[in-house]
């Protein structure tokens, strides 16, 4: 049985419709800019045409060599603060759709590499930005330890795995397997071909074999979000919480903004009765995600009621409601918690047992003795 929040929000259905987000059909890619200071210059270029209030916002992320990195965390963020919007890059791109027009600050995490901050004006034409991350200084030179970056792709299997990944964004696994096949005959021991290999198995429904991958790509680079989101996915869906929490410790520790890493782990703790310690992942996915984890309430509700908390899972259930007025599943909980409680019914007293007549053989009582007068 599907764990509730894969049914609520983060299905692999769901989840992989986000991390493996669609890309620009734009053609070439663009060449990063030179390196200046602590990032190399960023190139903002407007697209499209047309007068709509709400744009879109192309990042594209690469290494000084110019060779494109998938494991970044892309956020972007309000100038006055907050999130907007969270993707993780595939193929060292990511697209963010529906955006109004202003100012915003564009913020790249990756691991092996330094934390990148870029402001961008947005009009109503939309924009593409290119981001180019500088490495950590190297631990050997400078005595530093940080987390090790994703192997490079050769630009041939690079190729072959967009091409896949074009295939299985379509719902289309079986024209996905060729390039796939041939990408992981030239690069098996890459983390991203094996998790690629993950989601087709998945979608194959071969998940022991899509559990096999997972873990591979994890041996080779152990904090590659994506696969440790759906490896625990698939472990919350067999009602294996207690394997699924480790690897979802690791997801917040390597993405700590990632709203869905904190989601999880949520669910996980809730059905460990770790009742506390599930009301604060709820509290920070939503914190983290606002709008995008709208249905992550749901889930912190349970997680509030199960803690005793009967009021304020009632508040976070309205809360929901409020943007969300079409949560049927919200509305059951919430009318089943504001329903007047039916009291118990006093027990009724059984009926005094009826005398039994005396047997039709049995001799006639004797006469009571006169009294004299």
């Amino acid at each position: 049985m599907a764990s509730p929040i894969s049914r609520l929000f983060l299905g692999l259905g769901v989840l992989g419709a986000i991390l493996l987000a669609p890309l620009s059909s734009s053609g070439q890619r663009p060449q990063p800019g030179g390196q200046t200071g602590g990032l190399s210059t960023n190139s903002i270029t407007s697209f499209g045409t047309g007068g709509m209030r709400r744009a879109s916002l192309m990042v594209m992320v690469y290494d000084p060599s110019g060779q494109p990195l998938d494991l970044a965390l892309i956020t972007i963020e309000p100038v006055g603060g907050g999130q907007l919007g969270q993707a993780t890059a595939e193929s060292g791109r990511a697209e963010f759709d529906g955006i109004v027009s202003g100012s915003y600050s564009v913020v790249v995490v990756c691991p092996g590499y330094e934390k990148a901050r870029q402001s961008v004006d947005i009009d109503a034409a939309g924009a593409m930005l290119t981001i180019v991350l500088r490495p950590l200084p190297n631990p050997a030179s400078s005595g530093a330890s940080g987390p090790p970056a994703m192997p490079v792709l050769a630009p041939k299997v690079q190729k072959l795995v967009t091409k896949a990944l074009d295939a299985l964004r379509a719902g289309k696994p079986d024209v996905a397997r060729a390039p796939l096949e041939e990408a992981y005959r030239r690069a098996p021991g890459h983390p991203y071909i094996n998790f690629l290999y993950g989601v087709y198995s998945s979608r194959t429904n071969d998940w022991p074999a899509a559990e096999s991958y997972w873990q591979r790509a994890l041996s080779i680079f152990p904090n590659h979000v994506p696969s440790l989101l759906f490896l625990s996915d698939a472990l919350l869906r067999e009602n294996r919480s207690v394997e699924a929490v480790p690897y979802l410790h690791r997801a917040v520790e390597a993405a700590p903004t990632a709203w869905r890493a904190h989601a999880l782990l949520a669910q996980a703790l809730l059905n460990e009765h770790q009742y506390d310690d599930a009301v604060h992942e709820a509290d920070r996915a939503f914190e983290l995600g606002k709008t995008q984890a709208a249905g992550v309430r749901l889930l912190q509700a349970r997680a509030l009621l199960a803690q005793g908390n009967k009021e304020r899972a009632i508040a976070v259930l309205q809360s929901e409601l409020h943007d969300r007025p079409d949560d049927s599943a919200a509305h059951k909980m919430l009318d089943w918690l504001r329903a007047p409680a039916v009291p118990t019914p006093a027990p009724v007293a059984a009926p005094a047992a009826p005398v039994p007549p005396p047997p039709s053989n049995a001799a006639p009582p004797k006469p009571l003795p006169l009294r004299p007068r």
